[in-house]
C-alpha cells in the first residue's frame, strides 16, 4: 500500500493531469504504464493496458482509487508541498517542489526519490540517485 501511494504521488506531482495521455517507462525504457486525463480525472493503466486505478481532483485534494474503485489514499497540496495519506488518513509521504525538481520523502522524512523535469520529459531517481524511470 505504501509503495502504491508513493508511486501515485510521483505520477501526480510530476504532472499526470497536465496532458491527455502520458507514458511511463522503467529504467530500461520499457513501457510501465500510461495515464489518461479528462477534466479533473486521470485513469492509470498498467503495461498491458489494464486499469490500475484512478485519481480525481477537487480543489487542492486528489482522491486515489484502485482498479475496483476503493479509496487507497489522498494527496493534499499546500503551497509547494503535497502530503500523501493512506485510506485511513495516515501520512505516507510528502513531495516538495523547488524549481524543476520535486523531492519525495517517506513518512519518516527520509528522501525516497526525486523527479526532475526537462522539457516534456520527467526523469525519476531513487533515494540513491539511480535513474528509476521516465515520463513523457
Amino acid at each position: 500500500m505504501k509503495t502504491q501511494i508513493i508511486i501515485a504521488a510521483m505520477l501526480l506531482t510530476a504532472g499526470a493531469f497536465a496532458g491527455d495521455q502520458q507514458t511511463f517507462r522503467d529504467a530500461q525504457g520499457r513501457t510501465a504504464g500510461t495515464a489518461t486525463s479528462s477534466g479533473n480525472s486521470t485513469t492509470y493503466r498498467d503495461a498491458q493496458g489494464r486499469t490500475a486505478g484512478t485519481a480525481t481532483s477537487n480543489g487542492n485534494t486528489t482522491v486515489y482509487r484502485d482498479a475496483q474503485g476503493r479509496t487507497v489514499g489522498t494527496a493534499t497540496v499546500s503551497g509547494s508541498t503535497t502530503t500523501y495519506r493512506d485510506a485511513q488518513g495516515r501520512t505516507q509521504a510528502t513531495a516538495r517542489q523547488s524549481g524543476d525538481t520535486t523531492t519525495y520523502r517517506d513518512a519518516q522524512g527520509r528522501t525516497a526519490g526525486t523527479a526532475k523535469q526537462s522539457g516534456n520529459t520527467t526523469t525519476y531517481r531513487d533515494a540513491q540517485g539511480r535513474m528509476s524511470g521516465t515520463k513523457k
